[in-house]
């Protein structure tokens, strides 16, 4: 049956408006009270005329500015309250009615805050789609969703300000799925939305539909939604309905679409039950192709349930029956997977020796490659190892080959072997794949083996210098200080110390005793001589600008998020800051991450951040940069409850801060590709696991946004993985991002429990970078947050 919407065409746009809602009974009485409870709101706001001409004066805002920033609540209300009482034409046109609102929001005096959105719905036109959207949320948290789904249904019918569309979207499913009435739908019309947003409209109304008695509607509207897109939050819904109406009576190819879902958020024992259904009709319903991918998807869902010989099995059989040579190698690889992790390492040898023959050129042949040559060295064939090298090199595949020469040039140097390492990392250097940092810490570690303690020396300098929080950079900090490389520490960091090149004052500081008066004034004098450039002395002593000198105050008003930006409503004006507050201006765009940061809205605050370090003379060491900046390229909000949950499962909470740095970017509505939500990045399954023994009772996937359960998962999550590996850091922090079973498999490739072993062999360059990113992160944090003890000298 064909559902009472008209389906979108190929671009995802409906060639008229949409009339969703024929077959349902309408709920007249709930549309009324809100329509009435709506008018009752706003029948006490006396129109005021509105001058668009822009105004001068902009002192009243800049003290409000400076209030908001410092916390000052009440004193800011009450200069709001000022400003309205004797000038207020003008204080309208600025959007005071607005600010009003916030304020008395944040102070808990609700009933009047409501009262200043609706004046300013009346009073400042640019400012009332926010009005209604901050009405809409905060009627729905008084548990009045009927009035609040005609709030935001206005509001959506409107074409609202593109930043607010999704959070508008989002909060009309939310009051529909609390009990609000479905009429409000009428005249919204999908294909004005963006593609995310669109989709939840329409997964809107399909639950109406069912509500309405219509199962058949929403299931084609459903099915619709998941042949669109199987990996977003909707497409999880929508799987989740379709199952609802009855498993047994769906269509193979509506199985294949259920189990994809599921399979892309990871829930891997759903996806099985559907993807094995609906292969079982394969011959006439679906391509060669999509049995292929169907095959492949449900091997994949045994691999990541961790029954590796089941999966083994499959990947054989796909391998098998698959005629193209690089799918057929992309099958083998996975088997070959599958029997390492299992610790079948003879039997993975000999599949990823034929996954590489049976397509040398394609995509997955260097992957087999290298796994071939570790399982080889680890097993004891290193001249077998060293052939497959060899190959590497003569075919050109230097990312590849570049990972193996640190491979074997590590094992060689921890097991205290040196006759070799050196021209093997003389040839990964030549190919210039590996990190620096990395290279010159190995490097000086078969300098001590050597019995070469100058180049040893000079070669921890290096990879400390270049990358002082990097665990490659710290990792050497540490050897420098080891008693039998004191003498030509001290007697290098002597010579260096006469020069005035600021590179070689730098050095001295590093390689100084630390705790000593010397090296208190070394790093005066490497200040001192870095000031001599005029730009790395602005980054030396960056401040925000003062609210003052802010141009935002001379141009003229350039629409309502700059408006916003004008109250000191960064987070909701966060989309004109770049332009406003430009990183050509380091002092302004330092106001502006700064502003963003206090406001709420950190992701955005470190984004501009992080563009304002790429300004930073790459000459200019990370420790002497402000520490204004610093910490909003490491911010910590809500570090209440990150340390408070850190303490509860004994972890650091440093490490946890750097994680969500890592995984979210402070987001809390983060979703990543791999169907992972919130700040720290769990996909469903996974955390209900782990809240099931927490004190938080049954979650919901959108619970998942909420920071405090998303900090509370992450710290309860790490106290596991910490028990699990016996508290070894990196092989956590592996874990979290690849999965335990892997993160094991990594420690059995290593001879020693050294970190930097550990984080030369890690295969995987997505885990590789993350490691080295949250261990710099959490480098960073311990020496800016001191609270936790400090991980970095």
């Amino acid at each position: 049956m064909e559902p009472n919407l008209q389906a979108p065409n190929e671009a995802g746009q409906n060639p008229r408006p949409v009339s969703a809602l024929n077959n349902i009974e309408m709920t007249t009485q709930a549309a009324l009270r809100s329509s009435l409870l709506l008018g009752l709101l706003l029948t006490f706001v006396s129109i005021v005329p509105v001058n668009a001409e822009p105004q001068a004066n902009p002192d009243a805002r800049i003290s409000l500015v400076d209030k908001l920033v410092e916390g000052r609540y009440e004193a800011a209300l009450a200069l709001v309250e000022e400003r309205l009482a004797t000038d207020p034409e003008r204080a309208q046109k600025q959007g005071l009615p607005y600010l009003k609102g916030h304020l008395l929001l944040a102070l808990g005096r609700r009933a009047e805050a409501f009262q200043a959105f609706a004046a300013t719905m009346k009073s400042t036109p640019e400012l009332g789609p926010y009005s209604r959207l901050r009405l809409a949320v905060e009627q729905e948290r008084d548990g009045h969703p009927e009035l609040a789904a005609g709030l935001v249904a206005e509001l959506l019918r409107a074409s609202p300000p593109r930043s607010l569309a999704t959070p508008a979207v989002r909060l009309l499913r939310t009051t529909l799925a609390s009990g609000a009435d479905c009429g409000v739908l009428r005249g919204i019309e999908p294909h004005r939305f963006r593609r995310s947003e669109r989709r939840e409209i329409q997964h809107a109304i399909a639950e109406c539909q069912r509500r309405a008695g219509d199962e058949d509607g929403a299931l084609q509207t459903w099915v619709r939604l998941l042949e669109e897109k199987t990996d977003d939050p909707v497409a999880r819904f929508a799987a989740e309905q379709i199952v609802s109406l009855g498993a047994d009576k769906l269509p193979p190819r509506t199985h294949m679409l259920v189990g994809l879902s599921f399979y892309n958020h990871r829930e891997f024992d759903t996806a099985v039950h559907h993807l094995a259904r609906c292969l079982v009709q394969r011959t006439n319903v679906f391509s060669r192709r999509e049995i292929y991918e169907l095959r492949y998807a449900l091997a994949r869902s045994h691999f990541w349930a961790g029954r590796y010989q089941a999966a083994a099995g499959a990947f054989a059989a796909l391998a098998k029956d698959t005629v193209d040579a690089k799918l057929k190698a992309k099958a083998l690889y996975q088997q070959g997977r599958c029997f390492e992790l299992a610790g079948l390492w003879d039997r993975a040898i000999a599949v990823f020796a034929t996954a590489y023959r049976t397509a040398p050129t394609g995509g997955w042949s260097d992957s087999a490659l290298i796994a071939h040559l570790r399982l080889q060295w680890l097993s004891g064939r290193e001249d077998d190892a060293l052939d497959n090298l060899d190959e590497m090199l003569r075919r050109r595949k230097y990312g590849t080959a570049s990972r193996a020469l640190i491979f074997v040039a590590s094992s060689d140097i921890v097991r205290g072997r040196h006759d070799r390492a050196g021209s093997w990392l003389q040839r990964a250097a030549s190919l210039r794949r590996v990190p620096s940092q990395e290279l010159y810490y190995w490097r000086g570690r078969l300098a001590e083996l050597q019995q070469k303690p100058k180049n040893a020396v000079e070669a921890y300098v290096r990879a400390f210098a270049d990358a002082p929080y990097n665990p490659f950079g710290t990792g050497a900090y540490e050897r420098l200080q080891a008693t039998p490389l004191a003498p030509v520490r001290q007697a290098l960091a002597s010579e260096l110390a006469k020069s005035k090149d600021p590179q070689s004052l730098y050095r001295a500081w590093i390689l100084a005793k630390p705790g000593t008066p010397s090296k208190r004034q070394l790093k005066e004098s490497v200040r001192a001589a870095f000031s001599a450039s005029s730009t790395s002395r602005t980054f030396l002593t960056l401040t925000p600008q003062p609210t003052a000198e802010w141009p935002l105050w001379q141009s003229r008003p350039d629409g309502a998020e700059h408006m916003l930006l004008s109250l000191g409503l960064f987070k909701e004006g966060s989309r004109s800051v770049l332009r406003l507050f430009p990183v050509s201006q380091p002092g302004l765009a330092m106001s502006g991450s700064r502003a963003l940061h206090v406001s709420g809205d950190t992701r955005r605050s470190l984004y501009v951040a992080e563009i304002l370090k790429k300004r930073v003379p790459r000459s200019l060491p990370d420790k002497l940069l402000s520490t204004d900046l610093r910490k909003l390229l490491f911010p910590m909000p809500w570090q209440e409850l990150i340390v408070r949950e850190s303490e509860r499962q004994l972890i650091d909470p440093n490490l946890l801060a750097a994680v969500i740095r890592e995984e979210s970017r402070f987001d809390p509505t983060a979703f990543s590709a791999a169907a992972a939500r919130g700040l720290t990045q769990f996909i469903f399954s996974t955390a209900e696991e782990i809240a099931s023994g927490l004190e938080i009772g049954p979650i919901q996937p959108r619970d998942l946004d909420r920071p405090e359960i998303s900090i509370a998962l992450g710290a309860a999550y790490f106290r596991r993985l910490a028990d699990n590996f016996s508290g070894n850091l990196p092989e956590m922090i592996a874990a979290y991002n690849a999965g335990e079973p892997q993160a094991t498999l990594w420690r059995q490739y290593c001879h020693t429990n050294e970190t930097e072993e550990y984080l030369s062999k890690v295969a995987f360059r997505e885990t590789r970078g993350y490691l080295n990113k949250v261990l710099t992160s959490r480098a960073h944090y311990s020496d800016l947050y001191p609270a936790s003890p400090s991980s970095n000298p």
